[in-house]
């Protein structure tokens, strides 16, 4: 009786042929390729005399951009699209050109309808990879967080994001904000961020603690200090989030005076804190535990 064994895996699907294969890609880039140089050749000659051109020559000088373009995406084309008999072939080629030393994996190479959809995807995530290898570099330690009491567990904090109008403040735009709140015996730690990035500093710092008291403290003032005579200790902090070319800050804010109802409200400085806690750190970050929702952190200006 014939039998068959269960546990063999599936057989692999035939390979995908490339639609756009073309056997003479070869010709076809080293043509493409006489003619760029050539191009380059005229835009060389023409740009190092550029003021005293004519119109000829600016005409020639247009055109010579234009076949130069047209050449290069030709070679472009030759390489990522026509040399390849497979989609497999063209994900072999990828990985060995950009992508030796941590190669990508796409599930289902059948699932793109041609092979330049397929390189773009899977350049796509090896960009991603690279911008989030930067980022890892760039993030400050958790472990010292430990002893950095506030905010140290992301289930006794509460969040709250608030979208302030650009006339209450006579700001140029409206200012999108987040914050971490830590509710200690002693008062309030509050972490912020805003996703204003060309805001002076201090302004924004100032603007948002502000709008923090506003809308935040009055209520929890009369619930738990409603005979005190001045606020509850709050303790302020910013942060920003690492990214590729700017570095993780949290850093606690330093005021000129302590805060009390009516006074102006002056921030001094920010020293760095060393560490940043779990709780601070988005969700997107390793390590980072708060739920930061539709944060929009691409405020114009």
């Amino acid at each position: 009786m014939h039998t068959t064994n269960a546990s063999a895996p599936p057989p692999h699907p035939p390979a995908k042929p490339n639609p756009d294969y073309h056997p003479d890609w070869e010709q076809l880039h080293d043509d493409a390729n006489a003619r760029r140089e050539a191009a380059w050749a005229v835009k060389a000659s023409l740009m190092g005399r550029l003021p005293d051109l004519t119109d000829t020559e600016r005409t020639d000088l247009a055109e010579a951009e234009v076949e130069w373009e047209a050449a290069h995406q030709l070679c472009m084309l030759c390489l990522d699209t026509y040399q390849h008999r497979t989609f497999e072939d063209a994900m072999a080629w990828l990985n060995q050109t950009f992508c030796s030393i941590n190669p990508v994996s796409l599930p289902d190479l059948h699932a793109f309808s041609d092979v330049r959809q397929l390189i773009k995807a899977a350049y796509r995530i090896h960009s991603k990879r690279l911008e989030m290898e930067t980022i890892e570099r760039n993030m400050l330690d958790l472990s010292q967080a430990d002893r950095f009491l506030p905010f140290l567990k992301f289930a006794n904090c509460k969040t709250w994001e608030v979208t302030i109008p650009a006339h209450n403040y006579r700001t140029a735009s409206d200012i999108h904000a987040h914050y971490t709140i830590d509710e200690v015996d002693n008062g309030l730690h509050v972490a912020i961020q805003n996703a204003r990035r060309s805001m002076s500093a201090i302004n924004a710092c100032e603007i948002l603690i502000e709008e923090f008291l506003r809308q935040q403290v009055s209520p929890w003032t009369t619930r738990r200090w409603f005979f005190a005579k001045k606020l509850p200790a709050i303790t302020f902090y910013t942060y920003m989030p690492p990214s590729q070319y700017s570095k993780e800050m949290f850093n606690r804010v330093e005021l000129s005076a302590p805060l009390a109802r009516g006074k102006r409200i002056s921030v001094v400085g920010w020293p760095s804190v060393g560490c940043v806690p779990a709780a601070v750190r988005p969700n997107w970050l390793p390590g980072g535990l708060a739920d930061w929702g539709t944060f929009d952190d691409n405020a114009d200006t």
